[in-house]
């Protein structure tokens, strides 16, 4: 393969294997990107765009990119400011993510004195912080902090590998913000399981070096990679195992390429070494305690576990895991729709840029065509629903995306096969496995919103849709110069880009009272505000050995704002977490420890499709706190409440001596 190098770059990756069959030429075009010339010539197809000589480097000066670091990082501070405090629900999962951490500082071990259902990395490294730091609301805000810019720094530095320019490497960051500061507990600052936003900075992270390998084929990469790897597979499953099958493509396909035994005894070397930290981990615990107790008791999403058998079969649907073939083809045909639509915009603006002079009623109507587009995207940012704010769901966001996903994949897997040599072929393969593997679990439901889990695995996707939808733009203005080609995909995207990121801005006002304990201040709904403080101070005032109230079925938050510990090692009763084989088991807790009153709040938990805790789901339990206990009053609800405002009743054991 010949190659016309027309301006000073860095050189290209180096690669070792045969040569492709169908030979092309290159050259650069105006803008340093490479052009393929000939028989092949990848500019011919939509999906096959010009490719840059040195990705990892990007054609624009170096400044460029270190200001657009920048810009994401002051983005990030300001959204921060602007939402402070006003993140996750403390009557929800995020009162676990306060109360493991503090426990484990107690001495008590994950897994046999504290339930959990993710890997262990999160929670000791909270742990670590509280016992640095102290244990604040402050130091788990500025943990989450953390993670979502170092996120959005790596989407950004993945972004740049695919030749989309500095300001369309920008979006999918920007994208990325817009959701990680929900005021709800699907977001990254404070979220429902730091399990989950840890394990997707390091799942970002392993992604990126794994490309870098790709890139340069040089093994501190693989190694870093691998490193990243083990640490998501200690912190939550499906990241885990998207990082795994990450690393055993790229080792695979880099045997394909060099066709190198030693390549490969390498590559497999490197990569045992950065994995060995997890097996080493994982083999102390399961040694330590047991694989039934870790796998089965505390991982309940485990296949076959009475959570899996009871409950999965609603929640796993409703999260999107769906095979519906109905919505399926539904959402296959709305995500071609999108791609469809932006081939429209592209090519009406390419032609109008092209007549500009020859033609101004064209480039008039054009222009008329666009404003109509952006009143269409301005409607969204109204939520109605009618059939032009469908058209603009698939304009920003599509639904079915995961599908395109597929196709992303299955496409550069296919140019791996034809073409080994070509130098963004890999990389393309191994962003669209880790966009399915990753997200697989909500595939049916990929969407922003403030409800939703997708939250926490929508990035990787909605790059792949900037990439696809770069090169569709870029094939309707193939008749433009480079430059202006590369403008119109800029200026394009991001105008959409803007409207969408005011859509999704956060709204602090859903949590909008301030609500101040002795670790921080958070915002939250008016009668949790008012509550709160009464239930804290009804703790630390009744109780005599700092675990003798039970709070059931949540928060667990209250032991930590209280000073004190659940008396049970299943600190809060959500659907499964004690099946009915182990409900005994708890209640023997609950009686050596003299549990000397029950806080009993009015969780509903509509999400597992049951009952609340008694009428649909530990019934034992619920009938031997009934037996045991009686009522002596409550908090809540406050005068002129909703129907589903909060309410905590307290429960007081019948006799001063020890519970039967």
């Amino acid at each position: 393969m010949s190659e016309r190098i027309a301006c000073s770059t860095p050189m290209a990756p180096r690669f070792r294997g045969k040569a492709s069959n169908h030979l092309s030429e290159v050259k650069l075009s105006s803008d340093c990107g490479v052009q393929q010339t000939g028989s092949t010539a990848s500019s011919e197809l939509p999906f096959n765009p010009p490719q840059v000589i040195d990705p990892a480097m990007g054609s624009k000066p170096a400044s460029g990119a270190w200001i657009a670091r920048g810009f994401i990082v002051a983005v990030a501070g300001v959204m921060a400011w602007f939402t402070w405090g006003h993140w996750g629900d403390f009557q929800f999962d995020c009162g676990r993510e306060i109360y493991v951490p503090a426990a484990i500082l107690q001495g008590k071990l994950l897994y046999r004195d504290i339930w959990y259902m993710y890997g262990m990395l999160a929670p000791y490294v909270q742990a670590l912080l509280y016992g640095v730091f102290g244990i604040s609301l402050t130091v788990l805000y500025v943990f989450g902090l953390t993670l979502t810019i170092g996120s959005a720094l790596f989407i950004f530095e993945i972004a740049r590998q695919f030749d989309l320019g500095l300001p369309v490497s920008v979006l999918p960051s920007l994208f990325f913000l817009s959701e990680a500061f929900n005021p709800f507990i699907f977001n990254f600052v404070f979220p429902y399981s730091y399990a989950a936003t840890l394990a997707a900075f390091l799942g970002l992270a392993c992604l990126y070096f794994v490309i870098r390998h790709a890139l340069g084929m040089r093994a501190m990469h693989l190694g870093i990679a691998a490193l990243f790897g083990a640490l998501a597979v200690l912190t939550k499953q499906e990241f885990g195992f998207a990082c795994l099958v990450l690393l055993a493509f790229e080792v695979v396909a880099s045997y394909s390429i060099h066709r190198s035994a030693r390549q490969l005894r390498q590559d497999l070397a490197v990569c045992f070494a950065g994995l060995s930290p997890a097996l080493a981990v994982y083999g102390w615990f399961t040694w330590k305690l047991s694989a039934k107790m870790i796998y089965f008791d505390n991982w309940i999403s485990t296949p076959g576990t009475y959570f899996m058998r009871t409950f999965g079969k609603y929640t796993i649907p409703s999260n999107g895991f769906r095979f519906v073939p109905q919505e399926m083809i539904h959402s296959a045909l709305l995500a071609l729709l999108s791609l469809a639509l932006w081939y429209g915009i592209a090519s009406a603006n390419a032609l109008a840029i092209e007549r500009r002079r020859l033609q101004p009623r064209t480039f008039f109507l054009v222009q008329i065509f666009n404003l109509l587009v952006i009143l269409l995207l301005i409607q969204r940012l109204f939520k109605t629903e009618t059939f032009l704010s469908v058209l603009a769901a698939q304009i920003t966001y599509p639904q079915g995306l995961f599908f395109l996903c597929l196709y992303f994949m299955a496409h550069a897997l296919w140019k791996v096969w034809k073409s080994p040599t070509s130098s963004l072929a890999v990389p393309e393969a191994a962003l669209g496995i880790y966009a399915v593997v990753s997200s697989v679990r909500v595939m049916m439901d990929l969407a922003p919103s403030l409800y939703s889990y997708s939250v926490i695995f929508n990035a990787p996707p909605y790059l792949v849709f900037v990439i696809l939808v770069t090169r569709v733009i870029r094939w309707a203005g193939r008749s433009l110069e480079p430059r202006n080609r590369n403008l119109l995909a800029g200026c394009l995207l991001g105008a959409v880009a803007a409207l969408y990121f005011v859509a999704l801005l956060p709204d602090p006002r859903r949590l909008p009272t301030p609500l101040k304990t002795d670790i921080g201040t958070f915002y939250t709904k008016t009668d949790v505000a008012l509550l709160f403080p009464q239930i804290i101070s009804f703790m630390k005032t009744h109780t005599k050995n700092g675990k003798d109230i039970l709070v059931v079925p949540e928060p667990p938050s209250l032991y930590v704002f209280a000073e004190m510990q659940s008396p049970t090692r299943s600190y809060s009763l959500l659907p499964g977490v004690v099946d009915p084989e182990h409900e005994q088991e708890f209640i023997r807790e609950v009686t050596a420890n003299d549990v000397r009153y029950v806080l009993l709040s009015n969780r509903t938990v509509g999400e597992y499709g049951i009952a609340p805790f008694g009428a649909g789901y530990n019934k034992i339990i619920y009938q031997w706190i009934m037996q045991n206990y009686r009522k002596v009053g409550q908090f809540g609800p406050l005068r002129d409440s909703l129907p589903d405002a909060y309410i905590m009743s307290i429960f007081e054991r019948k006799s001063t001596e020890p519970a039967p």
